[in-house]
C-alpha cells in the first residue's frame, strides 16, 4: 500500500508541475506594444488601452497566439524603449523616409494623410506653409507630423512642442496655440472629445498625403514572432476585419 502510495504522489506531484510550467508558459508574455494617447487610434478608456489600432494589433495577437501586453505611456519614451528592447513594437506610428531603418515595420494598417488644422478666424491670414511662420504651431515631441512641418519650410521659431496629445489640445482649445496637425479622424474624435465645435476649427492646408500608418517593432526581435505577427494582420486585411474595426470608431451614433 506505501509502494502504491508513493507511486500516486509521484504522478500526482508529476502532474502538477507539468500544470504549473504549461500555465507559466501560457501567461508568458510574447510582445509589448507601447502607445501614446491619440484618439481614436489609441487611447484610455477607464484603465483599458482601446482605439482603433489596438484593437487591431490585439486581435492580431489572439488569432497568432501570442500574448501581448499594452501601455500607454509619453512617445518619446515608448519610442526609446522600443528602439532598445527586443520583442516590443510601437504604434500607431508613421513609415516616414526619416525612421525607414529604425523599426522593422508591420502592416500597413490604416492610411495616412494629415492636415493643418488652424483656428477659424485665422484661416483667412494663412494660404501657404510658410504663412504658418507667422502664428505658433503645435506638435508632438518625435512624432512624424514635427518632421514633416520642418521639412515642409516651418520656421522652427514657430513650433510649440508638447510632450501628448491632451496637453496639445487643451492649448488649442484656449487659443494659445493656433493651429495643429492631424489626420481627418483623429481630429474629429479630439474635437469630440475637447468640446472643440466644428466651426471653430478650419481643415486648411494638405501637410502629407499616400503615407500609411504601421506597427513598429524592435530590430532585433525573435523573426516567428515578426512572421507570425505580420500574418495574421495581412490575414486581417483580406477578410475585411480591419475595415470592420474602423467603423466601429467612426461611424456615426
Amino acid at each position: 500500500m506505501r509502494l502504491l502510495a508513493r507511486k500516486i504522489w509521484k504522478l500526482f506531484y508529476g502532474v502538477a508541475i507539468l500544470f504549473l510550467m504549461n500555465s507559466m508558459n501560457a501567461t508568458a508574455v510574447d510582445l509589448k506594444a507601447y502607445t501614446e494617447e491619440w484618439p481614436p487610434y489609441n487611447f484610455l478608456n477607464g484603465k483599458d488601452v482601446t482605439g482603433i489600432s489596438t484593437d487591431i494589433l490585439r486581435t492580431a495577437c489572439i488569432n497568432a497566439n501570442l500574448h501581448c501586453e499594452f501601455q500607454l505611456v509619453p512617445w518619446t519614451r515608448a519610442y526609446k524603449t522600443v528602439q532598445e528592447t527586443k520583442n516590443t513594437l510601437i504604434y500607431t506610428i508613421a513609415r516616414i523616409p526619416a525612421r525607414e531603418g529604425q523599426f522593422v515595420w508591420i502592416g500597413p494598417i490604416l492610411p495616412r494623410t494629415t492636415w493643418v488644422y488652424v483656428r477659424a478666424e485665422l484661416a483667412n491670414e494663412i494660404h501657404t506653409l510658410k504663412d504658418l511662420d507667422k502664428f505658433k504651431v503645435g506638435a508632438i515631441r518625435a512624432e512624424a507630423s514635427l518632421t514633416e512641418l520642418l521639412e515642409a519650410g516651418v520656421s522652427k521659431s514657430a513650433i510649440r512642442i508638447f510632450n501628448s496629445n491632451s496637453d496639445e489640445m487643451r492649448m488649442l482649445k484656449s487659443g494659445q496655440i493656433d493651429a495643429v496637425v492631424n489626420t481627418e479622424i483623429g481630429m474629429a474624435m479630439n474635437q469630440q472629445q475637447y468640446d472643440i465645435p466644428a466651426g471653430k476649427l478650419i481643415k486648411l492646408i494638405k501637410l502629407y498625403d499616400g503615407g500609411s500608418l504601421y506597427f513598429g517593432m524592435n530590430l532585433g526581435s525573435d523573426p516567428t514572432l515578426i512572421e507570425k505577427l505580420q500574418s495574421s494582420v495581412d490575414k486581417l486585411r483580406r477578410e475585411g476585419k480591419m475595415n470592420a474595426i474602423v467603423q466601429r470608431y467612426t461611424k456615426p451614433h
